[in-house]
């Protein structure tokens, strides 16, 4: 009997926010359409913006056709602890014991939600499936894959961060079946920095939704926005450089004395002053089609960030024909933009003010590298092929 694929992730759903969980929905849908066998494993939490009480119901179900199997959160652990599925399993306890990891590598783990049966299920069905893991850096990754090697599939969603040379995830990256990498940038950090043999890092990369056509008018109708826009979606916080995004806004406009509006969109809070929202307009969470019509409005696309492995929002606002501004120091948004000759990048204030005034004083650059863009898109993006290429490496085509 062949083993059927199972996408493991801690959070899964519709009302799921992240962007390595909205990968994983869209990749089990993408493979789902190609009919192609795929379970989904997760737990009843919402995702990480919410508290770990039950938001889905426990138990099967089902999400767009796909049969989604949900498992309780179990109750938080004392600090540094491991969950007792996995304490409990031998091939867990051997490879602590070679490993021996810093205590703060177990702290950390131990924040995190975890569910004990689910855990036990992964044991309990190995033989009859094959589990993709998505994102890496969560207990029912991390010890899901040490007491299921063998059937272990991962989609890391990594990049240059702190957990990425935790000894914990070392073992995990070094160990799982094959890695599916997000990005060219992506694949080349995880065969550079664990030498890894590169037919063991498969470039599936990800998708977007190809169909969606955003109405800019409608949406700077709805918010009254007249002056040029600049459009950010993501967390709104240090992680995503925002508040710098925010500094590097209000300095432009006094230096060059016009006022440009940046559009902040997002699940989480954001506390402005009242200076910073004569410039900055807070539109919250906005739906697909709302976003679409955002983007579709923007000038520029400005994604400040450095950690990421692909950038949904940067697909999005290109599919849109807009152009993109990135951090430099961002080595996936960077090479994308870099790659597709979507927009420019930056590394301070002084190259972030110049690049905005090419792409808002030359309508014409910035519409050609929009077009690019969408080129890009078009071809590197489709959902199609990202599941053909994740269900050829674990089948070992």
């Amino acid at each position: 009997m062949t083993p059927r694929l199972t996408i493991v992730s801690t959070w899964y759903g519709p009302d799921t926010a992240g962007g390595a969980e909205v990968a994983a929905r869209r990749l089990a849908q993408a493979i789902h359409a190609l009919g192609y066998p795929i379970d989904v494993w997760t737990t009843t939490a919402r995702d990480a913006f919410a508290p770990r009480a039950p938001y889905y119901p426990s138990g099967p179900g089902t999400d767009e056709g796909i049969t989604v199997r949900r498992f309780i959160v179990s109750p938080e652990l004392e600090e540094s602890t491991i969950p007792a599925a996995a304490a409990q399993h031998p091939l867990v306890q051997r490879t602590l014991k070679q490993l021996n990891p810093p205590r703060r590598e177990l702290r950390v783990l131990s924040t995190l939600v975890h569910s004990d049966a689910l855990l036990q299920a992964l044991v309990a069905e190995a033989e009859q499936r094959q589990y993709i893991f998505v994102p890496y850096p969560l207990p029912i990754s991390v010890w899901g894959g040490m007491m299921v090697p063998e059937q272990s599939y991962l989609l890391p969603c990594m990049h240059d961060e702190p957990y990425a040379y935790h000894h914990l995830s070392r073992w995990q990256i070094q160990h799982a079946q094959k890695l599916m990498a997000n990005s060219a940038q992506e694949r080349d950090f995880l065969i550079t920095t664990f030498a890894l043999p590169a037919e063991r890092v498969v470039l599936s990369r990800l998708g977007i939704d190809l169909t969606v056509i955003g109405n800019g008018a409608a949406f700077r109708d709805t918010y009254g926005i007249t002056t040029p826009m600049l459009f950010f979606a993501g967390r709104r916080d240090v992680t995503k450089n925002v508040p710098l995004l925010i500094l590097y806004v209000q300095e432009y406009i006094l230096r060059r004395g016009r006022l440009v509006t940046l559009v902040l969109s997002g699940r989480d809070s954001i506390e402005l002053t009242s200076y910073q929202r004569v410039y900055v307009r807070d539109v919250g969470f906005l739906s697909e089609q709302d976003k679409a019509d955002a983007f579709a409005a923007a000038d520029v696309f400005i994604h400040a960030g450095t950690q990421e492995s692909f950038a949904f929002v940067l697909m999005e606002s290109w599919l849109q024909g807009r152009p993109a501004l990135v951090n430099r120091d961002c080595a996936v948004t960077a090479g994308a933009v870099a790659e597709a000759r979507g927009g420019l990048d930056f590394n301070d204030f002084a190259s972030f003010a110049a690049a905005l005034d090419i792409l808002l004083e030359h309508p014409d650059v910035a519409s050609s590298f929009g077009e690019a863009g969408r080129d890009y898109v078009q071809h590197h993006c489709r959902w199609p092929d990202v599941a053909a290429r994740v269900v050829s490496a674990v089948q070992g085509e």
